[in-house]
């Protein structure tokens, strides 16, 4: 049997078509060199490459073997603690049923038909090879900007974010949701397709030297970052913010390349950026500052607050001194209305009306979830792959940690909802999306990972 006919032979036993590229240019290296130790021994050609394939084996069971280690992986565990989570959100959506009464079926409704929207996207999502879009992340990075300049432009401000009106009763969707998910999705795209171009500007007796495409990577970080902050608010650019640095960080580690001086250069660029982006913030959202000093007051100090600013955290600190363990409150009716119908306080809502185990039951979940998906990490072989799972992840479990402490009145109020749990159709699609995502480069964990070889372009830039 010749080289041909033996890979052949092994890859039709492989089912998942994209590794058998990968793995016919390995065994071919491997039968090569084999080749290459009989034709010392002065045989033709044809009989060395004869004995090669010989020495490999039965090539139907090399396949099957094969088959076997390469076989697509579905994360079960990851899938049944985001089940977990969009269960608490149904129930999240009955208790709007119960406060509200009939009018908020239609609510219900709408949420079923959304999870059932989402499940199918994320379904073509999870069969897509994630790479192919790793790749344009250019295209992503283009399209999330033109949705962001587009709603500033052309949407309509309201609870303090710009948002599109939608076809139906009181739709409205807001854009910052889906350009995070593209944003992470390019910066992640961005970090793996380096391309390590070094720029030497020469004036006089000044020499000057960086990298282009860090430079490029900071520059268009810094604009995305303005685009949500002026969109939506402070708290979910600097979840953005933070997910760019866990990404980075990430790929940093990883490199295991002046780890310590990269790290060092790194935070002091984006702590840099944060602190411009508050002070921008203050700057430019009116009434923030004060915001942010009532909500840190009113933590501390309940009894001086009767405003909606300082009343919320006092009747949550009532809430959590009151609560039953698997019951809810004796006095529910105190509380009906109170909340925001499960958005922002989910669980809270939780607490107050089903007990303080129901409130356990979804941290812990939080908590499982967040270890799961650094164990992911750590098996992906893929950089751009590691990288989507850590920023995918980073984003929603940065949003579960502000929600929390902010239920918990461990911080001031924030207008974060918790992924998959709280109500609200825009952040549930998503986030069932971004674990599609994960669960498709969980899927392709075992590919082969190729590593690209770059090379250093170095500009001269003179001035006389």
């Amino acid at each position: 049997m010749l080289i041909k006919d033996f890979l052949e032979n092994v890859c039709d036993q492989i089912r998942y078509k994209p590794i058998r590229n990968d793995i016919s240019e390995e065994l071919s290296l491997h039968i090569q060199e084999m080749k290459e130790e009989h034709l010392n021994y002065g045989i033709s050609e044809k009989e060395a490459e004869e004995r090669a394939v010989a020495n490999m084996g039965d090539a139907t069971e090399i396949g099957k073997k094969l088959d076997k280690i390469h076989r697509p992986k579905f994360d079960w565990i990851l899938f049944l603690l985001v089940t977990i989570l969009i269960g608490f959100g149904f129930l999240v959506s009955s208790i709007r049923v119960q406060r509200i009464g009939e009018d908020s079926v239609y609510y219900l409704k709408r949420h079923i038909v959304f999870f059932i929207i989402g499940l199918f996207f994320s379904l073509g999502v999870y069969f897509f090879d994630y790479r192919k879009i790793v790749r344009k992340y250019k295209i992503v990075y283009g399209i999330s900007s033109a949705i962001m300049i587009f709603a500033m432009l052309f949407g309509f401000r309201t609870v303090g974010v710009h948002t599109w009106i939608l076809i139906g009763r009181f739709h409205h969707v807001d854009p910052s949701n889906i350009c995070v998910f593209l944003y992470v999705i390019a910066f992640a795209g961005m970090i793996s397709n380096l391309d390590k171009k070094i720029c030497n500007i020469n004036i006089e007796k000044i020499n000057l030297k960086f990298r282009v495409d860090i430079f490029k990577v900071i520059i268009l970080s810094a604009i995305s970052i303005v685009f949500i902050s002026i969109a939506s608010g402070i708290t979910v650019s600097i979840i953005l913010l933070l997910s760019y640095i866990v990404i980075s960080t990430a790929n940093i580690i990883s490199s295991k390349e002046n780890v310590k001086k990269n790290l060092l250069k790194l935070y002091g660029v984006f702590i840099s950026l944060g602190i411009i982006l508050i002070i921008f913030s203050i700057v430019t959202q009116n009434g923030l500052y004060y915001r942010i000093l009532r909500g840190i007051n009113s933590t501390y100090n309940y009894q001086n607050y009767t405003e909606r600013g300082g009343f919320v955290p006092y009747k949550i600190n009532e809430v959590l001194e009151s609560a039953n363990m698997f019951s809810g409150l004796d006095d529910m009716e105190t509380y009906f209305g109170l909340f925001d119908g499960g958005t922002n306080h989910a669980l809270i809502t939780v607490i107050a009306y089903y007990g303080i185990s129901f409130g356990i039951v979804i941290i812990s979940t939080v908590i499982l979830l967040a270890v799961k998906l650094i164990m992911d990490y750590r098996k992906v072989k893929d950089t751009s792959g590691r990288l989507l799972i850590i920023g995918l992840g980073s984003t929603i479990l940065l949003q579960a940690i502000f929600n929390i402490l902010m239920n918990l009145n461990l911080i001031p109020i924030t207008d974060v909802n918790l992924p998959f749990v709280s109500y609200g159709i825009n952040g549930l699609l998503v986030n069932m999306i971004s674990i599609a995502f994960v669960l498709s480069i969980y899927r392709r964990k075992d590919i082969l990972n190729k590593k690209e070889n770059y090379k250093k372009i170095k500009f001269k830039i003179s001035y006389e």
